[in-house]
């Protein structure tokens, strides 16, 4: 375990979290866009990304998660016939919903990081947070448990507070295989 305290923890942050080349997971109630296109880019390689946000002040990096599973379609408004969806799932909680407070980050089910570190240039910059990096198996699969307990938490809250891609989707199981 490792803790961090201090500004501008961003830099080796992103280092870490987008490093992911396998899975990624991650609970944030602050989501920037930048942040945003970067776990879309990072579907479109082939990593598991599932992510929970809010939609309060995270209008348009909600939509362009929205947007990355829509099929892409050619000139004529056909699909495009080698369009695979991403592997993607998210689950956005409502705007008039203020109940999100975790944050928390798995890599590939090896390494997770837990603290007051949102997914936005402020938090990641300016602002004076705490993390711990937890890369111990035990630990890393007890948080990847809270995250699924996380999940199913908001899903049952139901669809007047949440939005989600799945409800629960089942390549959880799968893509937990390290």
């Amino acid at each position: 375990m490792r803790t961090y305290i201090g500004r501008s923890l961003g830099t080796f942050l992103e280092l870490m979290i987008f490093s992911a080349n396998k899975l990624l997971w991650i609970s944030s109630p602050s989501l920037s866009p930048k942040y945003a296109q970067k776990l879309v880019d990072l579907a479109k390689k082939g990593v598991d990304i599932k992510v929970i946000t809010s939609a309060y002040k995270n209008e348009e990096s909600v939509n362009i998660i929205k947007n990355s599973l829509k099929p892409e379609r050619n000139a004529r408004g056909e699909i495009k016939s080698d369009w695979v969806s991403p592997p993607l799932d998210y689950l956005i909680l409502k705007k008039n919903s203020s109940i999100q407070k975790v944050k928390m980050y798995i890599v590939d089910g090896k390494q997770a990081i837990i603290g007051s570190l949102g997914l936005a240039e402020q938090e990641l910059y300016n602002s004076i947070e705490h993390i711990v990096i937890l890369d111990d198996p035990r630990d890393v699969e007890k948080l990847m448990d809270d995250f699924i307990a996380l999940w199913k938490l908001y899903v049952g809250l139901g669809d007047d507070f949440m939005e989600c891609s799945r409800s629960f989707p089942s390549k959880f199981f799968v893509s937990r295989i390290t």
